[in-house]
C-alpha cells in the first residue's frame, strides 16, 4: 500500500458513498441536510438545516425533543461547567479569565416545522422551550423541545427548518478549536431519540456522551480556500465560493453523527486497507507536521484494527475511514466520530512504548462499538466503552503482542520523564488490571454516565470492570463461544439501538450456562473479586490407640504412625462478587489434582489425606478470570517461597527512589 504525502486535494474522497460490506442499511429515522459557513478569524459558524425526522416508535407524539450540545459551554452555570468545577476548579476558571473567547453556544435563530398530509410549513419558533430533563438545572440549554402543531402518529414524517449560529469553544472536550485546528463536533440542532416510554434526550454531562439515531447526511461547508477538510461522509463535490473560499460537500448514508475539522496546517496521508475476505476502505491521515514520524504508527493501528475486529464480528461498512491527529492541548484529541475519529500524541511518549497505537485501536474500535452498534452512550457507558476496552486489548495483544512496561518518572501537572522498561512486558489486559485495583469498589457498571460517586468511578465502570467482565467470559465460555456470541451480538443489533438486557439475553442464549449471577453482581451493586489462598499446613499423622474392631474382635491397640500426612487449604472470599473458581493443588510428590469451588462461603478449607504433603495451591490456575483484583494472593507455598517477597521489595524500593526524586526536585 502506498503513502502518499503532501498536500490533498480531495483525490481521496471524490467518489460517492458506497455500502462497501454489502449491508443493507435500515431506513433511516433522522436525516440531515446542512449548509454551513465558518468565520475563521472567530471560530463561528452560520447554518441552515433541514431534518427529515420519521417517527418510527409505536407512539403518537406533538413534540420533538433537540440537543443543543454546545450550549455546555455558553456560561459556568451550565450543568457541564458547574460539573466541571466539582473536578477541576480551574477550568472554569480558564474558560472564564484567561480565553476572552472561549465560550461556545449553539444559538437557534429560527425553526420552522412541516408534516405531509398533516400541516403545512409554520414557524414554532414562539413554542421553543429549554428543558434541564436531568437535573432541573433553569440555566443549562443544552436540550430544547418544540411544539409540533399537530400530534405525529407512527410513520409520520415531519420536517424540521433550523436556523442556527454555533460559536465553537476553545479547547473543550470533544470539540472546539486550538490555534488554526478546529474540530466541529456536536456543532448543530440534532433530534433526542423517540423511544416507547418518550423522547431520550440528556442534557450534555462532563462525563457523558451522545445517543441519536441513524439516518443520511448531507453537508456543504464553506470555509477559506487554503483549510485542508475531514469530515464524516464522502466528499462529493468542490466548489469556489469566492473571496478566497471554498465549499465542500460530503454524504454518507446510515449515521447517527456528523463532524468535520478543518486547518490550514494539517498535511495528509493516504492508503487503502484490503485483507481477504473483507471489503476495501480508503484510508485519510490528517496529521500535523511535527507528528510525521507517527505516520505509519498510525495506519498501522487502523488497518490492524479494520482486519481483526472486521474478522472477529463484522466488516467495517463504509468505504472510508479518517484519522485526524490534532494538538495534544486542544482536548478533542482521542474521540469517536462516524467514518472518523481523533487520536493524539504526547511528546512524553516513553520510547518503546506502543504510543500512539492504543489510543489510534481504541478509538478506530469505537467504529464497531458505538458507530455500527448505536448504544446509548449517556445511559449504558459500558456498552460501548467497556466493549472497546475489550476488544481494544484483543487486537492489541494479537497485533503487537505484550507492551513493554514504562513509567513516568518525577510526575507533576502535565510534566514527567518517561521510563520504559525494555526487558519488562506487560499483557495489555494487565494495565487494565491495575487501575481496577485502585478503583474497583468505587459504584456499579449500569447507571447513568453522570451519576457516578466520581470520574474514578466512572472511568472503572465504564472502561476497565466491563472489558475485564468480558475477558472472564471470553475465558470461563472459551474463545470459540465467545466469539460466537460477539458475532452475533454484532450482527442482530447493527445499526440499532441495543440495551444492556440485549446483549445478556445473546450471552446467555449460546452459553453452556447460565451467566445471570455474574451480571447482576457487576451492573447492578459495586464490588470487587478477589480470591486468596490464605493458608497451607500439613500435619504427620502419628498413628492411633483406643478400642478398635466389634464383637470378639473387640480389643485395646496402639497403632503406629501409618506414614500419611494431613494437609489443609484455606481459601478466602475478600471480595464482593461471587463466581467459581477452580484449585490446583500440587503435591510433593509431583501430583497435581483440580478441584471446583462454588466461591460462595467466604471461608473454605479443603483436606487432604495421603502419603505426600500439599506443596502448594493455586486459585484459578490458568488465569482466567481477569476480574480479580489480585492474583499476588491466589497462590501459597507450604513453606514461605522468597522469590515473590524479593520482586515486591524491589518494586517497593524503585517506588521509593520515585518518591526520594521528587521530593528532591520540587521541594
Amino acid at each position: 500500500m502506498k503513502l502518499k504525502l503532501g498536500c490533498w486535494h480531495f483525490i481521496l474522497l471524490g467518489s460517492v458513498a458506497v455500502n462497501s460490506a454489502d449491508y443493507s442499511f435500515p431506513p433511516p429515522t433522522a436525516s440531515y441536510n446542512i449548509t454551513a459557513k465558518l468565520d475563521a478569524v472567530d471560530k463561528r459558524i452560520d447554518g441552515e438545516e433541514e431534518i427529515i425526522w420519521i417517527n418510527r416508535s409505536n407512539r403518537t407524539t406533538d413534540e420533538i425533543y433537540l440537543h443543543l450540545y454546545l450550549n455546555a459551554f455558553k456560561n459556568l452555570s451550565t450543568t457541564f461547567m458547574s460539573e466541571v468545577s466539582n473536578r477541576f476548579s480551574s477550568l472554569p476558571d480558564y474558560f472564564y479569565s484567561v480565553c476572552k473567547n472561549g465560550w461556545g453556544y449553539c444559538d437557534v435563530r429560527s425553526i420552522a416545522v412541516e408534516a405531509p398530509g398533516l400541516f403545512e410549513r409554520m414557524d414554532v419558533m414562539e413554542s421553543l422551550q429549554f428543558d434541564p430533563i436531568d437535573d432541573g438545572n433553569v440555566a443549562d440549554e443544552t436540550v430544547c423541545r418544540i411544539r409540533l402543531p399537530g400530534a405525529a402518529a407512527p410513520g409520520q414524517v415531519v420536517h424540521l427548518y433550523i436556523s442556527f449560529t454555533s460559536q465553537l469553544p476553545h479547547r473543550a472536550p470533544r470539540t472546539g478549536y486550538y490555534q488554526d485546528y478546529l474540530v466541529a463536533g456536536q456543532w448543530f440542532p440534532k433530534c433526542g431519540v423517540l423511544e416507547e416510554q418518550g423522547w431520550n434526550c440528556h442534557q450534555y454531562h462532563n462525563v457523558s456522551e451522545f445517543f441519536a439515531d441513524y439516518g443520511d447526511y448531507d453537508v456543504s461547508i464553506t470555509l477559506p480556500k487554503n483549510y485542508i477538510v475531514g469530515a464524516s461522509g464522502v466528499l462529493v463535490g468542490e466548489t469556489s465560493a469566492g473571496a478566497g473560499e471554498k465549499t465542500v460537500r460530503f454524504q454518507e448514508k446510515c449515521i447517527h453523527d456528523f463532524v468535520w475539522t478543518a486547518s490550514p496546517k494539517f498535511r495528509v496521508a493516504e492508503r487503502t486497507f484490503e485483507y481477504v475476505d473483507l471489503p476495501p476502505v480508503k484510508l485519510a491521515l490528517l496529521y500535523q507536521p511535527i507528528n510525521q514520524k507517527y505516520v505509519d504508527s498510525y495506519f498501522d493501528a487502523a488497518i490492524a484494527t479494520l482486519k481483526h475486529l472486521g474478522s472477529w464480528y463484522t466488516p467495517y461498512p463504509y468505504s472510508h475511514l479518517t484519522i485526524v491527529d490534532l494538538p495534544e492541548k486542544s482536548n478533542a484529541g482521542g474521540m469517536e466520530y462516524p467514518t472518523l475519529f481523533t487520536t493524539d500524541v504526547s511528546w512524553q511518549v516513553a520510547s518503546g512504548s506502543q504510543a500512539p497505537m492504543g489510543v489510534t485501536v481504541h478509538e478506530c474500535t469505537h467504529q464497531f462499538f458505538y458507530g455500527i452498534i448505536g448504544n446509548n452512550e449517556a445511559e449504558h457507558a459500558w456498552m460501548d466503552e467497556g466493549l472497546t476496552v475489550y476488544a481494544t486489548s484483543r487486537c492489541l495483544n494479537t497485533a503487537y503482542g505484550p507492551g513493554n512496561a514504562w513509567k513516568m518518572y518525577l510526575a507533576r501537572d502535565s510534566f514527567g520523564l518517561p521510563t520504559t522498561f525494555k526487558h519488562v512486558h506487560k499483557d495489555q489486559r494487565d494495565w487494565i488490571v491495575e487501575n481496577q485495583r485502585e478503583r474497583g469498589a468505587l459504584d456499579f457498571m449500569d447507571k447513568p454516565s453522570w451519576a457516578y460517586v466520581n470520574y474514578p468511578a466512572y472511568r472503572n465502570n465504564a472502561y476497565e470492570k466491563p472489558a475485564l467482565m468480558l475477558w472472564t467470559l471470553e475465558n470461563v465460555l472459551g474463545e470459540p463461544v465467545f466469539n460466537r456470541i460477539m458475532r452475533e451480538y454484532v450482527t442482530r443489533f447493527r445499526f440499532k439501538h441495543p440495551k444492556p438486557q440485549d446483549f445478556i439475553n445473546v450471552v446467555n442464549e449460546f452459553s453452556p450456562q447460565d451467566m445471570n449471577s455474574l451480571f447482576d453482581q457487576t451492573l447492578h451493586t459495586p464490588g470487587v473479586l478477589d480470591y486468596a489462598v490464605v493458608r497451607v499446613i500439613s500435619q504427620r499423622d502419628k498413628g492411633t490407640k483406643g478400642y478398635f474392631g466389634r464383637g470378639a474382635e473387640l480389643a485395646l491397640a496402639e497403632k503406629n504412625d501409618p506414614g500419611t500426612w494431613t494437609s489443609q487449604v484455606h481459601l478466602e472470599r475478600q471480595g464482593d462478587i461471587v463466581f467459581p473458581v477452580e484449585l490446583l493443588i500440587t503435591f510433593e510428590d509431583g501430583e497435581k489434582r483440580r478441584l471446583q469451588w462454588d466461591g460462595k462461603e467466604s471461608i473454605k478449607i479443603f483436606s487432604f489425606t495421603q502419603k505426600a504433603r500439599v506443596e502448594k495451591a493455586e486459585i484459578d490456575p490458568d488465569h482466567n478470570i481477569w476480574l480479580d483484583v489480585d492474583v499476588t494472593n491466589n497462590g501459597r507455598y507450604r513453606e514461605k517461597n522468597h522469590l515473590a517477597a524479593f520482586r515486591w521489595g524491589v518494586q517497593w524500593l524503585f517506588w521509593l527512589q520515585h518518591l526520594l526524586e521528587t521530593a528532591a526536585i520540587f521541594s
